[in-house]
């Protein structure tokens, strides 16, 4: 089974796909507007899902899922259940920041709630990468991604987390991340960063915007 490449409602371009490209078994959901921007960019979308209180509604022939304004759920979480309900467990999430922090939070959150399904998502654009891991090992090679110049930045996420960091400039051992002290932001990789997080950890390479 392929991925699930879903598109939010910010605004996407060429170069926030990080050279994505549509592969066999690909499953395409625009949330909202995203699924206007995921055909201006070649990916036609196989479902549009939202209740399109940003973008006009798609035509009726298309696959399409409509919800209440007024629903718990973000688009994006919506989009994310509709690839888990078809089996998928590997999502790349496009459109999902930048914009309003609180949505950027919300869509952050979003990949813990992949983490407690047992599935994996990431959220990118052209000046982030975005993963969450728990109790695994991520290797990351130096460039991979953004290239290279790009700082690596770890947070905890839901408490307490011990994490190993090798092949940075500054590594640790089984050091306790907490939620409440930023102390793995910006760091830099040396050939090929190793990373074991005992718990959940946010793991982000970010770029100096423009």
């Amino acid at each position: 089974m392929g991925r699930c490449i879903l598109f939010c409602g910010r605004p996407v371009e060429e170069a926030d796909l990080l050279g994505l490209a549509r592969q066999p078994g690909d499953l395409v959901i625009g949330a909202d507007g995203g699924y206007l921007t995921a055909r201006r960019l070649g990916f036609s979308p196989d479902l549009a899902i939202g209740d399109f209180d940003s973008a006009p509604m798609p035509e009726a022939e298309e696959h399409l899922e409509v919800h209440p304004a007024h629903k718990d759920e973000t688009d994006c979480v919506l989009g994310v259940d509709a690839g888990l309900a078809r089996g998928f467990n590997e999502f790349i999430i496009l459109g999902g920041t930048g914009g309003r922090l609180d949505h950027t939070v919300a869509n952050l959150q979003t990949l813990c709630y992949l983490c407690d399904r047992g599935a994996r998502g990431e959220l990118r654009d052209r000046d982030c990468w975005a993963r969450v891991i728990r109790d695994e090992t991520l290797e990351l090679c130096r460039g991979a991604f953004l290239g290279e110049g790009a700082y690596l930045s770890l947070f905890a996420m839901g408490g307490e987390c011990r994490v190993t960091e090798t092949g940075v400039e500054y590594p640790l051992e089984r050091y306790p991340l907490s939620g409440a002290y930023p102390l793995g932001v910006s760091n830099h990789i040396l050939d090929t960063a190793r990373i074991t997080a005992q718990g959940t950890l946010l793991v982000m390479l970010c770029r100096e915007c423009g």
